[in-house]
């Protein structure tokens, strides 16, 4: 085995979109959990939701879509007061316009996303400005997706993913200035 095969098997720690994070719950088995930062307010639940993730109180979730879906279609939704992050894989279609409209109606707090690696490699993230998903890593597969390369809003020049559809991405955006 290489170092490069070894590299790419273990797993990463999850990645909040801003500084600090807050407390955080991670439901997704691709990430670790931090050794040398015990005080690091992210906690990875790779079972999905429980009554322990509920006890931990978390601020700020971040799963995949499904998982995100279906907390918000509960009854009586979690209640965060910073952020919901969808977790994605390459190549899974980005939220649509409905399915961010469901997300904040259910927790009334900003919505990103993450393209995530099966070893929980943070590939391409969603910042404050919403508008795409800043590219992290070369040579990311971005069939379906439309690449821009204007600079974002936030300040950063990386090329960002965005909906192959302008219609959709335009629904997006809306979404945030109601």
């Amino acid at each position: 085995m290489t170092f490069d095969t070894f590299r790419l098997r273990r797993k990463s720690v999850f990645r909040y979109p801003m500084d600090p994070a807050p407390r955080t719950a991670v439901l997704a088995a691709c990430f670790r959990q931090p050794r040398l930062r015990p005080n690091y307010p992210v906690k990875v639940f790779p079972q999905g939701w429980s009554q322990e993730v509920s006890a931990f109180a978390p601020a700020a979730i971040a799963a995949p879509r499904e998982q995100l879906l279906g907390l918000a279609a509960a009854e009586q939704p979690p209640v965060f007061t910073h952020s919901v992050i969808a977790l994605e894989s390459p190549g899974d279609p980005m939220l649509s316009a409905a399915e961010r409209q469901q997300l904040w109606r259910a927790f009334r707090v900003p919505v990103f996303e993450q393209i995530i690696g099966r070893d929980g490699e943070l590939l391409a993230a969603e910042c404050e400005a919403h508008d795409g998903l800043h590219i992290e890593i070369p040579g990311l597969p971005w069939e379906g997706y439309r690449v821009e390369t204007a600079p974002c809003g936030c300040g950063r020049k990386t090329p960002r993913l965005t909906p192959a559809e302008p219609a959709e991405r335009a629904r997006s955006a809306a979404g945030y200035a109601r």
